[in-house]
């Protein structure tokens, strides 16, 4: 290592603030002693005032050019720890102090700090990652169940109850054609409500998605929620698609219903159109309205203090597989929701 080298390594371990301040002190002195060489010297030569001025110009521009030569110098280590701050957003996964190539004592602790606090909200996001996979897969198990119950159980009573009706009306005599209209009032009351629970359990799992997958269930879906109440639907979608993982269809399932309850809910729409194809290794689910929409920024700014959570409970089941949400609406002209997902491995 030569002189300069280590004469720049000790300079290197200075605090930022010291080194502004031994570099103007520099500045200053050399000044005042340069002013004191140039006067005294312009005085015994009897100058004229443009000359004293023209030394007093460069004089001045000197001491600013090297004060900021100095001062770049000193904050460089700052430049250092803003382009890994920025390496930090485009991708790179941590911190770290030792990439600074101009370190500095102080900027060195502030980088190992900010380290510390990007590895500490990473663990907490993995955390609150792991947390919510766990709730959402205890949700999917509690709805399983409780459809099965509910099918199984109170269906089977319910159906049981309008075949003991139906029976009990043929009985009757004709004389008791009152009688025979209550028994067939109660009847009518228990195939609704028996038609009401089937709506139920297949909001809360329907079976046509464990047995015969995700295309004819988003048809479903389509039929049930949208046509039914006047939107009129399109749904597309590819014949040749990769397998899902479980997790995978029932995301994308329950992102269907939930963009389907936005449209229901906020879109005022007419006609909608739902898409499921594949491009490249991910399939791609898109829902299209032709609503009101509404603008992205200011509601996912506001969602959280408005318990508008939709948008990120769709955001979040994408991301716990793998996948991703692009959102784009104008308020005006519609709302096209796409959700692309990895497709299962060979094997997998």
């Amino acid at each position: 290592m030569g002189i300069f080298d280590r004469y720049r390594h000790r300079l290197q371990r200075i605090p930022i603030s010291y080194r502004i301040a031994i570099g103007n002190a520099a500045v200053i002195a050399l000044g005042a002693i340069g002013g004191t060489i140039i006067t005294r010297h312009l005085a015994t030569e009897a100058a004229d005032w443009w000359l004293i001025l023209f030394f007093l110009s460069v004089g001045i521009l000197l001491s600013v050019l090297v004060n900021y030569l100095i001062i770049k110098s000193a904050l460089r280590p700052l430049r250092d720890l803003s382009e890994l701050v920025q390496r930090y957003q485009t991708g790179q996964s941590t911190i770290d102090p030792q990439d600074l190539v101009n370190p500095d004592p102080d900027i060195t602790q502030l980088a190992a700090a900010l380290s510390s606090l990007v590895n500490q909200l990473d663990e907490r996001n993995q955390q609150l990652q792991a947390l919510s996979e766990r709730a959402i897969n205890a949700q999917e198990d509690e709805r399983r169940e409780i459809a099965l119950t509910l099918h199984d159980d109170t269906g089977q009573i319910l159906s049981m109850l309008i075949i003991n009706l139906e029976r009990l009306e043929s009985q009757l005599p004709a004389e008791a054609a009152a009688l025979k209209t209550k028994l067939a009032a109660a009847s009518d009351l228990a195939r609704q409500s028996l038609t009401s629970l089937r709506k139920i359990v297949y909001g809360l799992r329907p079976t046509i998605l464990d047995d015969l997958g995700l295309v004819p269930a988003i048809h479903w879906v389509a039929r049930t929620y949208l046509e039914e109440t006047g939107i009129h639907t399109s749904v597309n979608a590819s014949d040749e698609l990769e397998p899902l993982s479980p997790q995978a269809t029932s995301t994308l399932f329950r992102i269907c219903q939930e963009a389907v309850n936005n449209i229901l809910r906020h879109s005022q729409a007419h006609n909608a159109r739902i898409s499921l194809d594949q491009q490249d290794r991910e399939i791609r689910l898109q829902i299209e309205d032709d609503g009101v929409g509404f603008d992205v920024a200011q509601a996912s700014e506001q969602a959280v203090s408005l318990q508008r959570l939709g948008l990120l409970g769709i955001q979040e089941r994408a991301q716990l597989v793998g996948g991703r949400v692009n959102l784009d609406s104008t308020p005006g002209k519609g709302t096209r929701l796409t959700v692309f997902v990895p497709a299962a491995r060979s094997g997998g």
